[in-house]
């Protein structure tokens, strides 16, 4: 058997293992909103509860990405996925006994992203050692994928779902979702010797001896190199920023968008999450195919010009099927940020700091998305409309991508 075929095993149960953890997540994170919004009746409450699920990425990150670096990353994966399981179950299990809360739930969703804090950036490090150098591009497209369709999955199927087993049970499938996650890891086989070779970038990282000192000086000497580096200083700040902008009202906003301005219910959000990923795996499979020579810097930074541009239609869309086409053609947008960013980190940073360079990466995400879910949710409550803020953040958001423009190395990396 030739060595590429195992490596293509390994990487399908990956996916495979990808795609039924994201499915029960989509369908955990469409349960969490309806929910919290049913517990609490307050979309700044709700926003709250959401937002927990985001403070792992800025609490714990930087020592997860230490951690990543340091131990077998498949291992570290089996567990968060179980430890994750462990946790969604509390919540049928809390509902049982008539204890749930909108605080409890809020604990819910921290101890899923406490697991997802140390599960994604090791998945993020694992793909160069199960694929070969020139197929990074299209790998990283292929975990998109299975992300997306998974998510364009989960929506329907909860719309589906929640009629037979009710917005409690959706949680209960969740957590099986994770335990089949941990099998698939589990049959996985790491090559002896990686398979991936980077290619030559036009200045990758140097490898640097390990440093000396505990968890501490290792995450210092992860900031140093990746501040000392233009191209990762500059993609650290604009995804930041963006994130900050555009995440909030796009997670929490679409289900105020759906309840108070299209005036529709649960089912009719699903499908306008569905139409979005519908979008995104368009997108991710033509960059997956013909992008692996494109720009990546210019490709994230039109991603986001693009991104903000395509939520202004929503302060004029009325109608639920124009909605959809809308969200489809916004879901087009966000491959070309976030497949070369992968790409990009594994050209130029060796494989002894891709955990904490991934770790930043996760802080500047899901940290900074967690503190644009509060304010979306505030601002809803005291200061505008859904639609208005939305005109707003798309202005905002275009503003940010075009000033990534200003990152030189950046943008010709």
């Amino acid at each position: 058997m030739s060595s590429a075929r195992p490596a293509r095993h390994n990487f399908s149960l990956l996916c495979v293992g990808q795609l039924v953890t994201q499915f029960g997540d989509s369908v955990f994170h469409i349960g969490l909103l309806w929910l919290a919004l049913e517990l609490t009746g307050s979309k700044s409450i709700s926003g709250i509860i959401v937002a927990a699920g985001f403070m792992p990425a800025i609490l714990l990150s930087l020592f997860a990405g230490v951690v990543v670096d340091r131990v077998d990353r498949r291992k570290l994966m089996i567990f968060c996925a179980l430890l994750q399981a462990a946790v969604v179950a509390c919540v049928p299990l809390l509902d049982h006994f008539n204890l749930l809360s909108g605080f409890f739930l809020a604990l819910v969703a921290f101890g899923l992203a406490t697991g997802a804090a140390f599960f994604n950036p090791a998945r993020d490090a694992l793909v160069p050692h199960l694929v070969p150098a020139d197929r990074l591009n299209r790998a990283n497209s292929l975990v998109q994928v299975s992300a997306q369709i998974a998510f364009l999955a989960g929506p329907a199927a909860a719309g589906i779902l929640v009629t037979v087993v009710g917005t409690i049970g959706l949680f209960a499938i969740d957590a099986g979702t994770f335990l089949f996650s941990a099998v698939t890891l589990m049959l996985i086989r790491m090559p002896r010797t990686t398979t991936a070779r980077l290619e030559a970038s036009p200045a990758p990282l140097p490898q640097i001896p390990p440093v000396a000192g505990g968890t501490i000086a290792e995450i210092k000497d992860g900031l140093h190199r990746a501040m000392n580096d233009p191209r990762l200083r500059g993609l650290l700040f604009i995804t930041a920023v963006d994130n900050l902008i555009i995440m909030g009202p796009a997670m929490l906003g679409i289900p105020i968008y759906v309840r108070e301005i299209l005036k529709l219910n649960v089912d009719s959000y699903a499908l306008i999450i569905g139409a979005f990923f519908i979008g995104m795996i368009v997108s991710s499979l033509i960059i997956g195919v013909k992008g692996r020579n494109w720009p990546k810097g210019k490709l994230i930074v039109i991603g986001m010009i693009l991104d903000g541009i395509t939520f202004i239609p929503f302060f004029f869309i009325r109608d639920f099927s124009i909605a959809c086409l809308a969200m489809f053609i916004h879901g087009l947008t966000v491959p070309l940020i976030t497949v070369p960013r992968t790409t990009l980190i594994h050209e130029i940073v060796p494989d002894d700091l891709r955990g904490r360079i991934f770790a930043l990466v996760n802080v500047a995400v899901v940290g900074f998305t967690a503190l644009s879910m509060i304010l979306t949710g505030f601002a809803c409550d005291w200061l505008a409309d859904i639609d208005e803020i939305y005109l707003w953040i798309g202005i905002l958001g275009a503003i940010c991508g075009i000033f990534g423009t200003r990152f030189k190395a950046f943008w010709n990396a």
